[in-house]
């Protein structure tokens, strides 16, 4: 791609995000692809939700069962490429550390959305990981098949999903999203989700610093770099270093699904 090319596709850009986000968002936007170029800044939001906070009846039709699959039930309907199950998901199945709650129409997978206990969730691109208390879910990848949009199917399925895993001691979700995905933000807060803060991680030099929220700390979510050298505390806390990049492939969030059909899944619901 040309410069003047490279020029005309960011000012196009701009004038998306001004229209549809504000003047705001245009410096934030250009602020973070400095920034990202400057040191490799990364910013993440960390959300959370619990029973009492869903802005919506998780009631729907007498046709929609939901409910966690079985993991010969997740390989099943990975035969079908429309459902975008992966063989990686599948293998998370059977371990059973990783759990798929589903929306079932007339035996068709119209949606679901992915639940992890008690495991490191990677917030960045440099071995920075999130890990969580036992009562908290983290939630990811949510899908919905493109035959069954329009029915809110994510949300009632994330909400069901958190009512299914009381029974598992669990009383709230916890995600993470990019710090510029003002459609998955803006869905979260339709959702009900309450951002605990931003998760800031950079180059210093030739090491990794991130900066990482208080009120996140407050409920039990910690956060931890392989390598680790912990440093002083201010008010973001700039608490975890490492001296090289340890790369980890990160999972879409509750509401930053995919660059599959989930993005708009998320949207539209």
């Amino acid at each position: 791609m040309s410069i003047i090319s490279r020029i005309k596709h960011k000012a196009t850009r701009v004038a998306e995000i001004r229209k549809q986000y504000g003047s705001l968002a245009v410096l934030q936007w250009t602020t973070y692809l400095a920034a990202g170029r400057l040191c490799n800044l990364e910013i993440t939001s960390i959300v959370t939700i619990e029973p009492r906070d869903f802005k919506f009846s998780v009631e729907t039709s007498d046709d929609t069962e939901f409910r966690f699959l079985e993991p010969s039930e997740v390989e099943e309907f990975s035969l079908d490429p429309s459902n975008d199950l992966l063989e990686s998901d599948v293998a998370k199945a059977h371990v059973g550390i990783d759990h798929c709650f589903a929306a079932i129409i007339d035996g068709r997978l119209a949606g679901y959305g992915w639940y992890a206990l008690e495991k490191e969730v990677p917030v960045d691109d440099y071995g920075l990981v999130m890990s969580y208390p036992q009562d908290k879910a983290y939630m990811y990848n949510g899908f919905t098949h493109p035959d069954f949009r329009g029915r809110r199917l994510h949300g009632i399925g994330m909400g069901r999903a958190l009512l299914a895993l009381a029974d598992r001691g669990i009383g709230a979700l916890v995600s993470d999203v990019n710090w510029t995905n003002w459609p998955s933000l803006r869905s979260c807060a339709r959702l009900g989700y309450r951002t605990l803060g931003n998760v800031a991680s950079f180059a210093w030099g030739s090491r990794r610093v991130a900066l990482t929220p208080k009120s996140a700390k407050a409920l039990g979510i910690s956060f931890v770099r392989h390598p680790v050298e912990y440093s002083h505390s201010t008010d973001l806390e700039p608490s975890l270093t490492a001296t090289g990049p340890i790369p980890l492939q990160r999972a879409s969030s509750a509401c930053e699904p995919k660059p599959t059909e989930r993005t708009a899944a998320v949207v539209r619901n």
